[in-house]
């Protein structure tokens, strides 16, 4: 069950590949890096034919390849990252099957950069993933690189009592339990009004958190949910949040809260797929 990461060399695949370098390292999990081979416009079956265009796009797999090594390391030994060129084919595609076919706890992208990543705008390729992709997504946000801190302390889960807050709330308590961070319940009132209510539910999940883990629970006021959850005033290291899908609908709504909040939370997002995709 590895970490996945959608790789390119641009800034928001750097940022990716840090975010999937920490949670593999930190959760002892391999770190897969993975890249899309770019195609032509020709068709895919005529470029497989094309031996000019194999040998193009194996060059451009081994210099990313090379450019990630130089960003997080690896020599050989346990903490080396295995890369896995694919394709060709839509990148969203690809990198969806790949996540499946290998069992991937986490695919990790990056939140800006083109080709391979796009942006987390309509129409984007990780816009396309988050409908696609049968595992969690953590989108990286921009300039993580620079950023991101040595380990994770603090795995926040946005919680509201449904079933989606719930299977957010299941893969949160595993982060904390593989990285040793504590796990915070976050809800979101709208008012002073709401704040009873919303202790109560706090209080719900904070019921679900393994005794052997420090947790927490924690109410905000927001003028939204996703504006308290995208700038939470506590020290968050990753926020945690499930996902909500309609039938017969090719786009992923997100609820409304995890779409807003992958374009403007200050740390990853890791967005939780709803079940049977």
């Amino acid at each position: 069950m590895p970490i996945v990461t959608a790789y390119e060399d641009t800034p928001g695949g750097h940022d990716a590949l840090v975010l999937g370098a920490q949670l593999a390292r930190l959760t002892g999990l391999t770190n897969v890096v993975a890249t899309v081979h770019p195609t032509d416009g020709l068709g895919y079956s005529a470029m497989a034919r094309d031996p000019r265009w194999r040998e193009k796009v194996e060059e451009v797999a081994r210099e990313r390849f090379g450019r990630a090594r130089e960003l997080i390391g690896g020599a050989g030994g346990p903490g080396e990252p295995e890369f896995a060129p694919l394709g060709p084919g839509p990148a969203a595609t690809v990198l969806a099957e790949h996540a499946e076919e290998v069992g991937a706890a986490v695919l990790v992208v990056g939140s800006t950069g083109g080709g391979l990543l796009g942006r987390l705008a309509p129409g984007g390729t990780v816009q396309r993933l988050l409908p696609s992709a049968r595992c969690p997504v953590a989108i990286a946000p921009r300039g993580y690189r620079h950023t991101a801190a040595q380990g994770v302390t603090v795995v926040t889960v946005a919680y509201d009592g449904t079933a989606e807050a719930d299977r957010a709330a299941v893969l949160a308590v595993h982060l904390a339990g593989r990285t040793g961070a504590a796990l915070r319940f976050v809800v979101v009132a709208s008012g002073e009004d709401d704040v009873p209510a919303a202790r109560v539910t706090a209080q719900q999940g904070l019921a679900r958190a393994p005794v052997e883990i420090d947790a927490l629970s924690d109410v905000v006021i927001g003028r939204s949910v996703a504006a308290g959850l995208a700038d939470l005033p506590e020290r968050t290291d990753v926020l945690v949040v499930g996902a909500r899908g309609y039938p017969l609908m090719t786009r992923l709504l997100l609820g409304g809260v995890a779409g807003v909040l992958v374009r403007t939370a200050r740390y990853p997002v890791i967005v939780v797929p709803p079940p049977g995709r």
